[in-house]
């Protein structure tokens, strides 16, 4: 039997994360990792920055992990790049109003 080729591509330089494909329960742990690495990148100040412009998908799980991350930044914020359908999701969510560290920047 083949593996699967992932579904998740994920580039960190320092603080910002890009995104590639889909966040779903497979992919999850991996976007956690990467955005705990960015979360403490440097002196631990300032914003986490999240490319979302070629996500194609986010599932709960991987909504989940935005929100975790967003309680772990506290007063520094999470910002979402490139709309498309992670924006979508969390906009429909109202994540961004529950969360108010979460932007969306299109």
């Amino acid at each position: 039997m083949e593996s699967q080729p992932a579904l998740l591509e994920v580039r960190r330089h320092g603080a910002v994360v890009t995104l590639t494909g889909e966040v779903d329960l497979s992919t999850s742990d991996l976007l956690r990792s990467e955005l705990a690495l960015a979360c403490s990148f440097g002196d631990g100040a300032g914003d986490v920055v999240i490319d979302f412009s070629g996500l194609t998908f986010i599932g709960s799980s991987g909504l989940h992990v935005l929100i975790e991350t967003a309680g772990v930044l506290g007063q520094r914020r999470l910002v979402l790049l490139g709309g498309g359908w992670g924006a979508y999701v969390v906009n429909l969510l109202g994540l961004t109003l529950r969360f108010p560290n979460i932007v969306l920047d299109h």
